[in-house]
């Protein structure tokens, strides 16, 4: 019973020590390889009657880790980022087309820049499909 309560409680340590933060480093855009590129073409054309599937695919993509699949900040790596719930009133009314557009070109806070990785036209489509969640 002892020696079950030393290994139980020794693991922790052990597993901390041999993860060691050595081998860490700063999440980049291009860790997601999604395949959408400054050179991949997006279509902003609606398809399948929904008027922001090309958007929704780049979200998904890109964005859906963080923000959640309706951007409400709610997604798997949520808890350790805390993204902002794109689709609150408060945000929505907040921000500009011009600074949605900015800060996915350029970045915010922990969120990286994908400037390099969307086309405007990309970047353009994920404005529309934020404002369309809009509560």
């Amino acid at each position: 019973m002892v020696r079950a309560r030393t290994i139980a409680l020794a693991l922790p340590l052990l597993l901390a020590a041999a993860c060691g933060k050595a081998g860490l480093r700063e999440w980049r855009p291009e860790d997601h390889d999604s395949g959408v590129t400054s050179s991949s073409p997006i279509s902003t054309t609606p398809t399948n009657d929904d008027p922001h599937a090309s958007a929704r695919a780049v979200f998904g993509s890109q964005c859906a880790s963080c923000h959640g699949n309706e951007g409400r900040g709610d997604g798997p790596m949520a808890a350790m980022f805390r993204p902002a719930d794109l689709s609150a009133s408060a945000l929505q009314s907040a921000r500009t087309d011009a600074e949605l557009a900015a800060s996915i070109t350029a970045g915010r806070g922990r969120m990286p820049a994908f400037g390099q990785n969307l086309r405007p036209e990309a970047v353009s489509a994920l404005v529309r499909l934020i404002r369309s969640w809009r509560r």
